[in-house]
């Protein structure tokens, strides 16, 4: 506006060499192009704001100051009992200038925020793709007034204990001081936003994988508000809690409601040609007395259509990627609260009916402790040595290993969930020490800024190391430690990854309590390849695809086992 207004100063002042009239034009037009400005401006400050925008912005300025604030990140005020008194005059505002109004009023009456001599800027170790507070600058929710407010606060930021957050095992967040609500109210507004925002602002700040979600963060809190606002019973408000946790695209995102014991059907489930297949059993001897056979394609549970079932929980299923979303999908269908289930199933040419049990899922843990030798651990064509990492512990590990370190190929199956023994294991594979994960966690110094720490390295010096072929097995049973340890054997000197998409979830998991008391889960640490290579979502590398078929799973065959095999001996 000042340089239109010096611009029509200049033109009254000017002489008239050239006419009055073209100089009445070039005074006209510059007239216009101020008043046309005057009005813009106007109509930024006086055009309205939604309901579900006012909520979405005072999420985010709530949450920004619950963790950069010195006053509130230190623990003196009550900031839910803030959120709750503050939601009323939100309401209330109708342009950005009345919601500006409120921010500064509520801003200024927090506490003093002092110039901060502690507040460097690491530039180098850091993390950064999670990190934008480019939002503070939004013109349609603040005011310059606002911004600059937000911005000081950014730049003087609380740097001691963090009241509502720390660093716990494992070097993953630790949610802390935060109320529980015994008196949870599905129709009260304000405690459903408060469990929206809390967790929302988590997120926001702490998940190492934000950057990745298939959804924009901020798209998922404007999504979201008015579903929650919406939730009127137990139902529908833990269907939204579902999809919430569903949208960080995360395998180890699950959420825990009281009072809800789901069992389950004995077998595991893999989607092949667009059907839901048995794929093999959480416990042999289970699954093969409820009359299940691999190959087995899912037609209907309790007489609904498996597929369609499926679609319609689809929203609500967690995973890293689509594969292990639809798979998630599929158990979620299979899973009950009654003991006995209908299952009709796709068998070769024929459809059968099976009245199958539903178990806790602990009871297969229990019957697989006990497992024969020749399950972990056997030797093809005198040659070939396999390990099953799901069956053995460091011990059974390195005993294994010192048998095998005379065979042309080891197979090490990692299609499970093994015990933390990368590091047995590794000591025989390795020459010398290999960096194999590149690891970052929350700087809660600078809430949405993450660090890196120690890469994590497998193997030691060793002149006698296993120098034949390693070939490892994985698919979408590989989950996290799986992942990780997986990633430790790709440093062996001659390694192979066969098999299919693991299940993109790796780093330590952390639990969060929410408002109502709720647990859920999320991945609290970040994982790359050292070369910068992410694993979440996309899974490990691999060598050579290969995954099952109908077919093969129907006459009993392990199509990647075989085609291990065939590597091996080559």
């Amino acid at each position: 506006m000042t340089k239109i207004r010096l611009l029509l100063q200049k033109a009254l002042r000017s002489k008239i060499k050239k006419g009055i009239f073209k100089n009445m034009k070039r005074i006209l037009f510059i007239l216009l192009l101020y008043v046309s400005g005057i009005y813009t401006v106007s109509a930024q400050n006086t055009k309205e704001l939604s309901e579900t925008e006012n909520l979405f912005a005072i999420a985010k300025v709530w949450g920004y100051l619950k963790y950069y604030h010195p006053y509130v990140a230190g623990g003196a005020l009550d900031w839910d009992q803030q959120l709750f008194d503050l939601l009323p005059q939100v309401r209330k505002a109708t342009t950005k200038e009345e919601f500006s109004a409120v921010l500064l009023h509520w801003i200024d009456k927090l506490g003093e925020v002092r110039e901060c001599r502690r507040c460097e800027v690491a530039k180098e170790g850091v993390f950064n793709k999670n990190f934008d507070l480019s939002w503070i600058r939004n013109s349609r929710h603040f005011n310059d007034e606002v911004s600059n407010r937000l911005e000081f606060i950014r730049d003087n930021r609380f740097q001691g204990d963090q009241h509502y957050v720390t660093i716990g095992r494992g070097n993953t967040i630790k949610i802390q001081n935060e109320r529980e609500y015994e008196d949870f109210d599905y129709t009260e507004e304000q405690h459903k936003l408060l469990v929206l925002f809390r967790y929302w602002n988590i997120i926001e700040y702490f998940y190492p994988y934000k950057y990745l979600t298939d959804q924009h963060w901020d798209d998922v809190l404007l999504e979201m508000i008015p579903k929650f606002q919406n939730a009127s019973d137990q139902i529908s408000y833990r269907r939204v809690i579902r999809e919430l946790l569903a949208k960080m695209d995360d395998t180890h995102t699950r959420v825990i409601f009281d009072g809800v014991t789901l069992d389950y059907l004995p077998v595991k489930i893999k989607e092949i040609e667009g059907k839901a297949v048995v794929s093999g059993f959480f416990n042999d001897s289970i699954g093969k007395a409820n009359g299940f056979k691999p190959g087995d394609i899912i037609l209907k549970v309790n007489g609904m259509d498996a597929e369609k079932k499926m679609l319609e929980v689809l929203p609500y299923a967690s995973g890293s990627n689509t594969n292990i979303k639809r798979r998630n999908a599929y158990y979620h269908i299979l899973k009950g609260e009654d003991s006995i289930a209908e299952i009709t199933v796709l068998r070769n040419k024929d459809t059968l009916s099976l009245k199958t049990r539903r178990y806790p899922f602990k009871e297969f843990n229990r019957l697989n402790r006990k497992v024969p030798d020749t399950t972990k651990w056997k030797i093809f064509d005198d040659s070939i040595g396999y390990i099953n990492m799901g069956y053995i512990n460091g011990d059974e590990a390195s005993e294994i290993m010192a048998k095998f370190m005379e065979k042309k190929a080891i197979i090490i199956d990692l299609r499970n969930y093994p015990q933390f023994i990368y590091h047995v294991v590794s000591r025989y594979l390795n020459d010398r020490k290999k960096d194999f994960a590149s690891i970052y966690i929350p700087d809660i110094s600078y809430p949405g800024k993450f660090k890196f720490v120690k890469n994590e390295r497998a193997g030691v010096k060793n002149k006698n190391y296993y120098m034949g072929k390693v070939v490892l097995l994985v698919d979408d049973q590989s989950l996290s430690r799986s992942e990780f340890t997986a990633m430790a054997f790709q440093t062996a000197n001659n390694v192979i990854t066969v098999g299919s998409q693991t299940a993109g979830a790796d780093g330590n998991v952390t639990s969060i309590k929410l408002a109502d008391g709720t647990k859920a889960y999320i991945t609290g640490v970040g994982v790359l390849y050292p070369d910068g290579t992410p694993t979440q979502r996309t899974g490990i590398k691999i060598d050579i695809k290969v995954t099952p078929t109908i077919e093969g799973l129907q006459k009993g065959r392990d199509e990647v086992l075989e085609r291990a095999v065939e590597l091996a001996g080559d």
